[in-house]
């Protein structure tokens, strides 16, 4: 673990709900977490980007774990380019990244993974700390066990196409193993609140050759956990 100097010269860059990115070397960022935000969750997310650097091409190198006053992140390299979410957005490149997206899920799929978590485990973590919903809790234990590499939050605002138009996913903390069926089904949901609405999902859904039927029992549970996710 590396601590990091507090006059370190950082450029701040970006912002989310739980990190904020700064730009520590002309090629590295630092992804540090905000305070309170534990440190076995970043350590899951760093070692979820060790894990899926070794079985797909076109994430970001990952450099090391460090810690600054009680907050925690790693750095990895700097991925310049644009989100595929504004492709998808403007009408003029939306086919384009459509076909990107899809095709490049296909391929997450294909792939097994045995180290990562099973998602329903993922899941019960967050009955068990939001709520103690018995029903959906027995739901859940029902559902079928899977090993195929799922991304668990593929949407277009985490894949970055580069300027030399390569398609390089980014965030790791939901990896997770699971029927593929359960990654399609997330991405369908967060497709529907994120990108367009309805009508993006459903074309998605049959470029991804399901039916609805086919994530329809993952999707209620989805639905019935969204309030409680971060």
């Amino acid at each position: 673990m590396t601590n990091i100097m507090e006059n370190l010269k950082r450029n701040q860059i970006a912002e989310g709900n739980t990190a904020e990115i700064f730009e520590v070397e002309e090629n590295k960022v630092l992804k540090l977490f905000k305070s309170g935000y534990s440190k076995s969750l970043v350590q899951h997310e760093y070692d979820n980007h060790c894990m899926v650097s070794r079985i797909v091409e076109n994430i970001p190198k990952l450099f090391e774990f460090v810690a600054e006053n009680q907050r925690y992140g790693f750095i990895m390299e700097k991925v310049q380019g644009k989100s595929l979410a504004s492709l998808m957005q403007n009408d003029h490149t939306f086919d384009y990244a459509m076909e990107i997206f899809t095709n490049l899920h296909k391929n997450w799929l294909m792939q097994t993974i045995d180290g990562a978590v099973p998602y329903t485990e993922w899941m019960l973590y967050l009955l068990s700390e939001k709520s103690p919903d018995g029903d959906l809790t027995d739901k859940i234990k029902c559902l079928p066990l899977g090993n195929a590499l799922c991304h668990g939050d593929f949407h277009p605002y985490n894949i970055i196409i580069t300027y030399e138009s390569v398609a390089v996913t980014i965030d790791f903390a939901n990896i997770c193993k699971a029927p593929k069926e359960y990654d399609v089904a997330r991405t369908y949901f967060l497709l529907k609140e994120n990108v367009k609405g309805k009508s993006v999902a459903e074309l998605y859904l049959a470029k991804m050759k399901m039916e609805y039927r086919d994530i329809r029992t993952y999707i209620d549970i989805l639905e019935a956990l969204r309030k409680y996710e971060i």
